[in-house]
């Protein structure tokens, strides 16, 4: 769906017309298929379906149809989203099963405030693997190289290139490229996400998007509050300044992390919070709409200013999660700046990505001025041209539905072989599998027995500035599916099961 004159319309307008062009049969069929969803999930939980009493199949879609008098299409429908989630598993020429679940509870990652300061360690170690070409880089994270995007790269670096190219080097607006801006707003809008080109800013990606964020919010030099255990990206950046932090270790429930959040605040205040809402490590998991208000709230109560990570295009489903940046009102305070690009979903050799700043954007934009050099503007044009022809939509679901495939994968053959007292995620997006050892197990020790198979983890040391999370470790199922990528899981598999056991 395209909206032309999109900058025109207000946000309730913009509202109005995406609620009007649902017709009354989809959201119907919506309804149905989500009903039944709903029903085998709690006919799964309730144990109906069970290997222990032999009844894990489920009825296949034309009986299930025909029963509840519902269209074929619609039992398909909610058959791809279980399987999607998880729940069951396809089987050809025999039908649907129920997936045997592990046990998962969410990690308790305890309520003590760390405040530390940051330096360089095992990071340097782990980045040795990502370019040996005989080691299988478990450990990173490039989810866009699961599909090859190299044919569309380059047909749009001719088209742009064709006409006039030393005029592209005459051009270098501060904010970026007007048309990139604006295409960048009409692809957030297709998540309900309303921006006007004038509160988004291009950058040369994010590790530049997250310096130019720190400068804006005059954070740099002073002492930064991080959710822990922290995005990597995060990590390493703040790393580099030797700066001061404090983590506020997550937990179960948000309101108890706010309340610690609150404290950590009391005791020493901070004017930046630094925050990963959508797909955090190492739990995967995604705030809710109501969790990410909430924080608004507490940061405009407190005048801190909030940096987020947004990875929400990465997730399985077909609506991505929403910015905390989408979510403040026009008449709030809060300042918000949300860093976004395209290395997770073009290729890792795009620098090129987006701010969008929330009562935040002149001083982004004089960052940006003193700081930066400006984007490669035909790399601008090539994006906004992917984006306008609507071609980055249908690469972007290419590349969700492949992760999802491969994390299917990845976990079933992990499923099958790992002991049941090693706990691993169940992410709904993300390029990334977490895993928590038994207690007295370090995953640091596990890395250093993995590396030597040729094969590389990242260590939990690596998502915290101090010695918390040794037992947890991350793997990636984001790598081109082949023989090698199914090889290296399985025997990572027997390498682990061998470790706790020893």
């Amino acid at each position: 769906m395209a909206f032309t004159l999109y900058g025109a319309l207000n946000p309730k307008q913009i509202q109005l017309i995406v609620i009007k062009t649902n017709t009354d049969g989809d959201a119907v069929a919506k309804f149905k298929y989500k009903q039944i969803v709903d029903e085998i999930i709690r006919g799964i939980e309730a144990g109906i379906y069970s290997e222990a009493i032999g009844c894990n199949k489920l009825e296949s879609v034309r009986c299930y149809a025909r029963d509840k008098g519902v269209g074929i299409s619609t039992v398909s429908q909610a058959y791809h989203e279980l399987e999607r989630q998880g729940w069951i598993h396809s089987v050809p020429k025999r039908g649907y099963f129920v997936v045997k679940k592990r046990m998962v509870s969410p990690p308790d990652y305890g309520a003590r405030i760390n405040r530390v300061h940051a330096q360089l360690d095992l990071a340097n170690a782990v980045q040795y693997s990502f370019n040996d070409p005989d080691i299988l880089p478990l450990s990173c994270t490039a989810p866009c190289t699961v599909i090859d995007q190299e044919l569309v790269l380059n047909r749009l670096h001719k088209q742009v290139i064709k006409h006039r190219p030393y005029k592209l080097l005459m051009q270098d607006p501060i904010e970026g490229l007007k048309e990139l801006r604006h295409e960048i707003c009409r692809h957030l809008l297709r998540s309900g996400q309303v921006f006007a080109k004038e509160r988004v800013l291009v950058t040369n990606g994010r590790q530049e998007g997250l310096l130019l964020a720190l400068t804006a919010a005059k954070a740099i030099g002073k002492t930064v509050a991080v959710e822990s255990p922290v995005s990597f990206f995060f990590q390493a950046i703040l790393k580099q300044f030797n700066a001061d932090v404090i983590e506020v270790p997550m937990q179960v429930s948000y309101k108890s992390e706010l309340a610690l959040l609150s404290k950590a605040y009391q005791e020493q205040p901070f004017d930046t919070y630094l925050v990963n809402p959508n797909f955090a490590d190492p739990t995967g998991r995604v705030l809710s709409v109501e969790e990410k208000k909430s924080l608004i709230n507490w940061a405009e109560d407190h005048d801190v200013t909030l940096i987020e990570y947004d990875r929400g295009e990465l997730y399985f489903g077909a609506s991505r999660p929403v910015t905390i940046a989408s979510l403040v009102a026009e008449t709030s305070s809060c300042s918000v700046i949300s860093i976004g690009d395209f290395y997770d979903t073009i290729s890792p050799a795009i620098s090129l990505g987006y701010l969008l700043c929330i009562n935040t954007f002149d001083q982004c934009q004089f960052a940006k001025q003193i700081l930066s050099e400006e984007p490669s503007i035909a790399l601008q044009y090539m994006v906004a041209n992917l984006l306008s022809s609507g071609e980055y939509h249908t690469l972007t679901g290419k590349l969700r539905a492949q992760m999802n495939i491969n994390y299917q994968k990845t976990k079933r053959l992990l499923d099958e072989r790992i002991d049941d007292s090693v706990y691993m995620s169940e992410p709904t997006g993300g390029p990334c599998i977490w895993f928590k050892l038994p207690e007295g197990r370090s995953a640091e020790a596990l890395w250093s027995l993995v590396i030597q198979q040729k094969l590389s983890i990242a260590p939990g040391a690596m998502f915290s500035f101090t010695s918390n999370y040794d037992s947890y470790f991350r793997i990636t199922f984001a790598l081109p599916w082949n023989e090698k990528m199914e090889s290296g899981v399985n025997h990572l598999a027997e390498i682990i099961n061998e470790f706790i056991t020893k």
